[in-house]
Formats: C-alpha cells, structure tokens, sequence
C-alpha cells in the first residue's frame, strides 16, 4: 500500500510530463513554421536587393544619357594634341595648385571634369587620392589608357557636374579647369562643387589667359579667334548657338556667387609659361575641322560658310599666316574656400 502512495503522484507526473512533450513539439512545429516563413522573407528581401540593384545602375544609365551639358567624345582623338601643356608645364602647375591650396599628401582631391587628365595625371603620380568626374567615358577611358596599373588612388566617375555623385563635405579640394562654359546652369555646379567640400576644404577654378598677356593680340591664336567671331557677327549667328556668349575665364559673377555661399576667395596667378610654337593657319584649320566644341553647337550651313569665309580671310588678308610662334601665357585661379 505504501508504494501505490507513491505510484500515483508519478503517474500524474508521466501524464504531466507527455503534456509538456506534446506543448513542445507543438512549439516546435511552429518554430519551424516561423523559421520558413522567415527564410522565405529573407530570399524575398534579397530578390529585393538585387532588384533596387538592377534599377540603380539602370537608372545612372540613363543618367548618363540624359545629362546637359557637352560631351567631349567626339575630341578624344584630338584632345591633347590640341589642349594639351608644353612638356613640364603640367608638373609645375600641379605644384602651384598644392601651394595655393596648403595640400597635405593625405589631401583628398576632386576634379570636376578630368578629361583626358592634363591636370590629373601629375598629381596620381605623385601619390595623391584623386576622383574624376566627366560626362565623356571616352576622354576618362584615355586618362586610365595612360595610368601605370600599379595607380590605385584613382576614381573615374561618368556623371554630371551639375550633379556631382559624390557624398556632402569629402574633399579638400575640387579643381575645375575650363568647365562653367561648357554647362547648362554653372551656378548650380558651384553649388555642387561648395557641397562635396569639408569645412575648411578650397574650390580651385583655373583659367589660361592668353589675351592679355603681352603680345598676345599678335598670336596666331588671337588672330583667328578674333577673325572668326567677326565672321559669325557677319553672319548674325545668335547667342544660344555661340559659346563665347557664355561666361569665360574667371568671370566676376562666380566670385560673387561663392561668396553668397559664405565661401572666402581670392585671386592669384600660378604659373606663366610659353605656348608651343604654331601658325594662323594651323589654329585656323582648328576651326574649320571643329576641333573647338565653341564650333560644335553651330548648324552645319552656317559652320561651312564660316569656314569659307574664314579661308578667305587667311588667302586674302592675313599677311602671314605660315609663320609659327610662340606666345606668352598664365594660368590664373580663383580660389574659394568653404568656412
């Protein structure tokens, strides 16, 4: 009797204990439950991804198809040989820009608009972080042609300086040379260019002053540029199809506008040099083969009667347009530093 007083409490704890067992595996089928329904919203959340992938790079395609601005494409062929600094020049700039800016070797570098790299170049080489951003993957695929392999401190990016793909207060310095001609709005790609840089970072604009210089009416650029606009004046080719209408050099109005953005900013010369030696007649044919992208937006009649025109100018009226020269130049910046 004894012993069935303890055979039935365990009794009832066999019968609790199967209850338990029974609970647990009803836990345990809804885990499993729960641990399919979550992996299902993991696969679904990864189709997800790379769905948002997909449209992101689809949509920097289109993009980049759709930009203002001009695309250099169609000069790469071209480019250097026209626009391109007499041998050293490039180097000395590169050192002048770095004492203007009070550059670090751990300076971080944007240039909006990198081309080919005239300016780029001697600062990869020497070690710096350097981000290029251009509309024309044809200009930027000549820059990586004349990279050692062993460069990796370079960032080529297709895309619009109007609207700069890179992150807010990056940089130290942006560096733009001969761009805000060439876009649809430059103030907003000042703005831009103010955004990616850090408190205390300096947008660098770059200018070649060639006209006064001294001597410089008499150079054979000055001459046929001075002809050819005369030219489209005959021809009363309006503004919107005319680049020289738009804001050259360091135009006032950009200091202005950096100025309302709090920057600070100066002017200063960083280098003079020499051009290469060249003739009217080489900077003319410049023209007539549209090498300059001032010809490019130009209907292809009016652009054939200037060249006429302008071939008649150099036969009839250029006394001497065989001769090469040389010609004295400076590169001017203004300088805007960000508070």
């Amino acid at each position: 009797m004894e012993g069935c007083k303890f055979l039935i409490p365990g009794s009832w704890f066999l019968v609790l204990g199967s209850q338990f067992l029974i609970l647990g595996s009803w836990f345990l089928v809804l885990g499993s439950q729960f641990l399919v329904l979550g992996s299902r919203f993991l696969v679904l959340g990864s189709w997800f991804s790379v769905l948002s992938s997909w449209f992101l790079v689809l949509g920097s395609r289109f993009s980049v198809l759709t930009m203002p601005g001009i695309s250099f494409d169609r000069a790469v062929d071209y480019y250097d040989a026209t626009r391109g600094y007499p041998p050293g020049v490039a180097e000395r700039l590169r050192d002048a820009i770095i004492a203007a800016l009070e550059l670090s070797r751990s300076a971080q570098i944007l240039e909006a608009g990198v081309g080919t790299g005239r300016i780029a170049i001697p600062f990869i080489e020497a070690g710096y972080f350097y981000a290029g951003v251009d509309l024309s993957r044809r200009m930027m695929g000549q820059l990586r042609q004349k990279l050692d392999s062993r460069n990796q401190r370079v960032h080529l990016i297709c895309g619009d300086v109007m609207h700069l793909p890179v992150v807010s207060s990056t940089f130290h310095a942006v560096v733009m040379v001969h761009v805000l001609h060439l876009v649809d709005d430059w103030r907003q790609v000042l703005n831009e260019a103010h955004r990616a840089l850090r408190p205390g970072g300096a947008l660098l604009l770059a200018d070649d002053a060639h006209s006064d210089c001294d001597g410089a009416e008499y150079t054979p650029r000055t001459q046929v540029q001075r002809a050819w606009f005369a030219i489209l004046d005959e021809l009363n080719v309006p503004s919107d199809q005319r680049l020289d209408s738009a804001p050259h050099g360091l135009d006032e109005r950009f200091q202005d506008h950096l100025q309302a953005l709090g920057a600070t900013v100066e002017r200063t010369t960083l280098i003079t040099y020499r051009q290469q030696p060249q003739t009217v007649r080489q900077v003319a044919r410049r023209y007539q083969e549209r090498m300059y992208s001032s010809c490019w937006i130009l209907p292809d009649h009016i652009h054939a009667e200037a060249s006429r025109r302008l071939q008649h100018w150099i036969d009839e009226q250029c006394p001497d347009p065989d001769t090469p020269r040389d010609a004295p130049a400076r590169i001017d910046a203004m300088i805007a530093r960000r508070t």
